[in-house]
């Protein structure tokens, strides 16, 4: 299981705190360290500051540094752009109300040859293989500087620790029992987390991602759910239409979120 320590810089009263995370170090072959805050008089402070980061961990060409700004420090947004970063996406978090959703209100064509269902350890290659090929507007693959097969790799890695950790994965088949899709939740004890979600490319645009939502809502209502969360980036417009589609979700927590490939 991977950890992860704050770590902290100064110089007089400034100071900038960051992490190495882990998991993007190893699945995108670099080492990826996100600035988690940082108190600083002026940008050239700032830049003294990420140098003497760089040159603490011996980073290199190709490594990331990533910070997520909230949407009401701007101003911090924009002295990281002064000294080399730049703009990847704004996220949200996204707070779903359960307890008076009605899934009833919704139908949808076919309904009854498709399944959600809990998946087991046959199903992990399958999944991988839609995660490895379906995802494109992520950050990771958005940004230029980062190559595409890390991008995809990344993500057949996090189905394989879904599958080692406390997560619930899901399946969609068809009535072929063809897996389709996927649905990655972490059960919390007052809320449902959805981590990931993807559907094969081959069954895109026939209205099934809505049905796929649908599906695990109604799963987690009956589990006795009354909220969900997730994170969600704004660059994501198909899933966000979902969302709206199904239920009125409360956006929170808006970030700005800024990469600067070394």
């Amino acid at each position: 299981m991977f950890t992860t320590q704050t770590q902290v810089i100064q110089k007089g009263k400034s100071a900038l705190h960051y992490t190495i995370i882990p998991w993007d170090s190893e699945y995108l072959h670099n080492t990826t360290i996100e600035i988690e805050q940082f108190t600083v008089p002026s940008k050239a402070i700032l830049k003294k500051l990420i140098d003497q980061l760089c040159h603490k961990h011996t980073l290199k060409k190709g490594d990331l540094l990533v910070s997520k700004i909230p949407l009401e420090n701007y101003a911090k947004a924009l002295m990281l752009h002064q000294i080399g970063f730049y703009y990847m996406e704004q996220a949200t978090t996204l707070d779903i109300d359960l307890s008076l959703w009605n899934g009833k209100m919704f139908t949808f064509p076919n309904e009854d040859q498709y399944q959600l269902i809990q998946a087991n350890a046959a199903d992990q290659k399958a999944i991988q293989h839609i995660a490895q090929t379906t995802f494109t507007a992520d950050r990771y693959h958005l940004d230029p500087r980062i190559p595409k097969k890390y991008a995809d790799y990344r993500f057949k890695k996090w189905i394989e620790n879904s599958f080692n950790n406390k997560d619930t994965i899901y399946t969609c088949i068809d009535n072929t029992h063809t897996i389709i899709g996927f649905f990655i939740v972490n059960e919390q004890k007052e809320y449902a987390e959805f981590r990931l979600a993807g559907l094969h490319n081959a069954y895109k645009g026939k209205g099934l991602g809505k049905m796929l939502y649908h599906h695990m809502y109604q799963i987690l209502k009956e589990k006795k759910f009354t909220r969900i969360a997730s994170v969600i980036s704004l660059n994501n417009i198909q899933v966000m239409n979902v969302y709206m589609y199904l239920t009125q979700a409360k956006f929170t927590k808006p970030l700005i979120v800024l990469h600067n490939v070394l």
